[in-house]
């Protein structure tokens, strides 16, 4: 069953979810503007700050989507394919191989929100793809987003490695 499929909306109380996990609309202006509302010195910490969020708060839902059946790698990467998708995070492609992930992003919400940059800033999809990653590979990983729409490249594009792999 597809996320929209599992999303139940009630009017009545102005909420959506997702079994227990709530959700909600936002532009991508609105939440990268509280970025650009920072000072520039700042940036690289907000940045850092929403990583870490999405790490902890996107990886409980890709845990439950391990735990209601994509188990296996493959599986699992179907459906954050599809779910990534069908919350606007953009049109995703993997490639995975023995010791790494690699993501290319086309239209991601998060740079088309912040406009033009000197550096990438899809921090929320390195966030998510650290928690996934994490996953496949049974261990903490390294997650670098090698180029950015924002930064005038054609798509987002990411690469995850076990952290020992790079000496961290």
């Amino acid at each position: 069953m597809s996320f929209r499929d599992r999303l139940s909306y009630d009017a009545e109380a102005g909420t959506y979810f997702d079994g227990d996990m709530r959700y909600i609309f936002i532009k991508p202006e609105a939440v990268m503007g509280i970025v650009l509302e920072m000072p520039a010195e700042q940036r690289p910490a907000v940045f850092e700050a929403m990583i870490r969020s999405v790490f902890t708060n996107g990886g409980k839902s890709a845990q439950s989507y391990k735990d209601a059946g994509a188990g296996a790698s493959e599986a699992l990467l179907a459906v954050i394919r599809e779910t990534s998708g069908q919350l606007g995070w953009g049109d995703w492609d993997t490639v995975l191989t023995e010791d790494s992930l690699s993501v290319t992003v086309r239209n991601s919400p998060f740079a088309a929100g912040y406009g033009a940059s000197d550096v990438p800033v899809c921090a929320l999809i390195v966030g998510m793809l650290t928690a996934v990653s994490g996953m496949i590979f049974g261990a903490p990983t390294h997650v670098t987003e090698t180029t950015c729409s924002a930064t005038g490249a054609d798509a987002c594009q990411f690469e995850a490695r076990i952290a020992d792999t790079l000496g961290q």
